[in-house]
């Protein structure tokens, strides 16, 4: 998914699970669970004499399980006795942290450098080996997001900020999507563990989550049904599937921010042909139209135009129009996208990117974004893609014979 604003991204950020928030020691942490005994052994240069705290990460708390302090060397030992898998932090002084995914008699080597987060090594727990490998591209992204917030900050007087805010919102945009596509790889990779809780509630930084409920359900709806059956029991699924069935009821509910709701006749424009012509929305009544939001530089809007061509081949007969709304600013980098993707359908662009009118006038804060359109002009259906999308021009189409 491709927003809208580039945002200012902080360099850090914790990895953290829905509700977990820092709270009071809980008086239950006194009380250690009856299960198998799980041991940490590490080795933390520049600790020496330095105490580390691991604590439990509940659905709304932390829970203190033990403390240890580093000998010369760096380094530390611990066990506790457990009785479940469960997501712990090791901390080391005010902001050093590792997060850890432990089960039951695990035995557990660690390596890393006192009070530092962001490099290290785990062996001898799968999840918190998963985690490792997560956050090790998490911080990555986050390095390269920092780098481009700073240059944005540091652009913004220069003559030609325009251009360079440009080729910024295209670098976050690409970046943001490779790491949202390597995270829902790794969430079906591992669709057993409670690891993919993580990469589900992950941040690129305050406000931006990698997967937003609003527009990735189906996403959420996935790690719910992949991990109600095992952890059932664990209030951090009951959380989850929570905001699951809060998420699909407001999806049901109309937008009150939106201008362009379902059942609305489609707000008129015109825009320009690659060829310098014009064409308005209008100009398509009679037909069902799909008015499609892209752009050449969107590799997840190049990818969905192979759906667009399959139905344009199947549906155009009922009689369909797809017209396709640029958010291009580089004509040779749109035209080069129509030539390579796309055949025969209509599109238009003003070449001023999220600047675009159309933007506004339909309330477009990513791409790809479609709205379905019946023969009188009135909006049936939005975001509808892949199978979807082919599914329900199907049913048009047959209901039409």
């Amino acid at each position: 998914m491709i927003f809208r604003t580039l945002f200012i991204i902080a360099t850090t950020a914790l990895l953290a699970t829905t509700g977990c928030n820092r709270g009071n020691p809980s008086t239950s942490a006194d009380k250690k669970p009856e299960g198998l005994v799980t041991m940490i052994e590490g080795v933390l240069a520049g600790g020496a004499g330095s105490d580390v705290v691991l604590e439990e990460m509940a659905a709304r708390e932390y829970i203190p399980v033990d403390t240890a302090t580093c000998d010369e060397s760096g380094g530390f030992h611990m066990q506790f006795e457990s009785s479940r898998t469960s997501f712990y932090v090791l901390r080391m002084g005010t902001s050093g942290y590792i997060t850890l995914l432990l089960e039951p008699g695990e035995n557990v080597n660690l390596s890393g450098s006192f009070g530092e987060s962001g490099e290290y090594v785990v062996e001898g727990s799968k999840g918190s080996e998963l985690l490792m490998e997560l956050s090790g591209e998490h911080k990555r992204i986050l390095d390269i997001l920092g780098e481009i917030a700073r240059k944005n900050m540091e652009a913004q007087s220069a003559a030609d900020y325009a251009h360079i805010k440009t080729g910024l919102d295209h670098t976050f945009d690409s970046v943001t999507t490779a790491f949202r596509e390597y995270s829902l790889a790794f969430i079906h990779r591992n669709q057993e563990s409670l690891v993919i809780l993580i990469a589900l509630y992950n941040m690129y930084g305050e406000g931006l989550p990698v997967f937003d409920p609003r527009y990735d359900l189906e996403v959420y709806k996935y790690v719910d049904s992949a991990l109600s059956s095992g952890y059932s029991g664990f209030e951090i699924i009951q959380l989850l599937h929570a905001q699951v069935v809060e998420a699909e009821a407001g999806s049901n509910e109309p937008k009150q921010d939106q201008r362009t709701l379902i059942g609305e006749i489609a707000p008129d424009f015109v825009s320009s042909r690659p060829d310098g012509g014009e064409v308005a929305l209008s100009d398509l009544r009679g037909n069902y139209v799909l008015l499609s939001f892209w752009a050449g530089w969107s590799k997840l809007s190049r990818e969905e135009n192979r759906v667009l061509q399959e139905a344009w081949s199947k549906y155009r007969t009922m009689p369909l129009r797809i017209l396709q709304v640029s958010f291009d600013r580089e004509r040779e980098v749109w035209l080069r996208a129509i030539n390579e993707d796309t055949h025969g359908w209509d599109q238009v662009s003003d070449l001023r990117g999220w600047e675009s009118a159309v933007a506004d006038l339909y309330q477009v804060e990513k791409i790809p974004s479609n709205f379905l359109i019946d023969p009188e002009g009135r909006i049936i259906e939005t975001d509808l893609f892949g199978n979807k999308l082919l599914e329900t021009l199907e049913q048009l189409n047959n209901n039409r014979l």
